[in-house]
């Protein structure tokens, strides 16, 4: 990296209650090292920021408490660097792994890294945080529910009655009558309370959707490009939202397919050339849900040309998986576009689905005004 102006490269290696921090100065020619200790409760934090200047880089990996940590100094007009932990091949190939090693490691890459080689992630603001906390968490609450509804439905078996399915536990009543009707007991008091968990955690999801609702309503000239999209919805506009918003860091839509891990793993070597599956590095949290819009074309009765296209690929005999990623990088380079534009989606013959769309996901309030077609 080009140094010239800065006097200081400081490497962080953080935990959750402390962090180590590698100095290399000018002044030792960024060759001797020292490390000093930090905490990262909000005193530490901040005692660490007020020795800082603005001839100062400070490079850490980003993570979950890195975040915060990296807005606070860039806040007090310090050059931060957050690094993509999934690329930073330094630290988990290392034959070492202390703090102090990595924080060492992690100075040592900046210094002698090309800037514009440096595998950096934007570091998120706070809105951006708190939307993807809210992503993570609606995850985890989806995932606990599938656990409970098969828990519930384990007991059933259990007690010789296999002709409850899973389905037949999709809601709260229809648990209920299940539980009455076949079991007594403790069996019944154990299939009261996971059925009480279930609907608790039903509760939870529904509220962090409508966290959504109310993130895509406050932002409806980024939402709206995604929306118009045919099989996104409100989970996967979220999702947009939150960790591509309107693109403006990507500069191509293969960046942004590279960022959702959708690109294929490349494998060359002189004459041997192998092109196989998707990466699956990247934003996860994208990567499943536009995948899922992709698949929707298999069974969408609306015409509009990506329907046509998953016909014709169908038609080829493609094999299904390779389309419903083929139709998921088609609604990702679309959706750049659309961003870069400021424009909606214009596949149909009216913007009417969309308007459908908005009604069904209870976001007939979201402000339309930027885009007129609309009406």
């Amino acid at each position: 990296m080009r140094l010239d102006g800065y006097e200081r490269i400081l490497g962080l290696d953080l935990s959750k209650r402390t962090f180590k921090a590698c100095i290399l100065s000018r002044d030792r020619n960024f060759e001797d090292r020292k490390i000093i200790p930090g905490s990262m409760s909000p005193e530490g934090r901040r005692q660490f920021i007020s020795t800082l200047g603005k001839t100062d880089i400070v490079a850490m990996e980003g993570g979950t408490s890195s975040s915060n940590f990296a807005r606070e100094i860039e806040a007090s007009g310090v050059k931060v660097l957050l690094l993509n932990p999934g690329k930073l091949h330094i630290i988990y190939q290392s034959q070492v792994k202390t703090d102090r090693q990595d924080a060492v490691k992690i100075a040592r890459y900046v210094r002698d890294t090309a800037e514009e080689s440096i595998v950096r992630i934007p570091v998120p603001s706070q809105e951006e945080s708190n939307i993807r906390e809210v992503m993570n968490s609606y995850d985890f609450a989806k995932k606990q529910r599938t656990m409970l509804v098969n828990k519930l439905h384990s007991i059933f078996n259990m007690n010789g009655i296999p002709t409850v399915k899973r389905s037949d536990l999709s809601d709260n009543r229809s648990r209920i009558d299940a539980i009455s009707a076949h079991l007594d007991g403790l069996p019944f008091e154990d299939a009261c309370m996971v059925e009480s968990m279930i609907t608790v955690t039903e509760n939870h999801i529904e509220g962090y959707r409508e966290m959504m609702r109310r993130h895509i309503l406050e932002n409806p000239e980024t939402a709206l490009p995604w929306l118009s999209l045919p099989g996104i919805g409100l989970i996967t506009a979220a999702s947009l939202l939150a960790y591509a918003g309107d693109c403006s860091r990507f500069y191509s839509p293969g960046q942004l397919r590279n960022y959702v891990g959708l690109v294929p793993r490349i494998d060359q070597s002189g004459d041997h050339s192998y092109i196989g599956g998707i990466s699956s590095y990247g934003c996860k949290t994208i990567r499943k849900n536009i995948v899922q819009a992709g698949w929707s074309f298999e069974h969408r009765s609306n015409d509009c040309p990506l329907k046509r296209e998953w016909d014709a690929l169908a038609a080829r005999n493609k094999r299904k998986q390779t389309i419903a990623i083929h139709m998921a990088n088609k609604l990702l380079s679309i959706g750049w576009t659309l961003q870069k534009k400021r424009e909606l989606y214009n596949g149909f013959v009216d913007h009417s689905y969309l308007i459908r769309k908005l009604r069904q996901e209870k976001l007939e309030a979201i402000d339309t005004s930027s885009f007129p077609e609309l009406g």
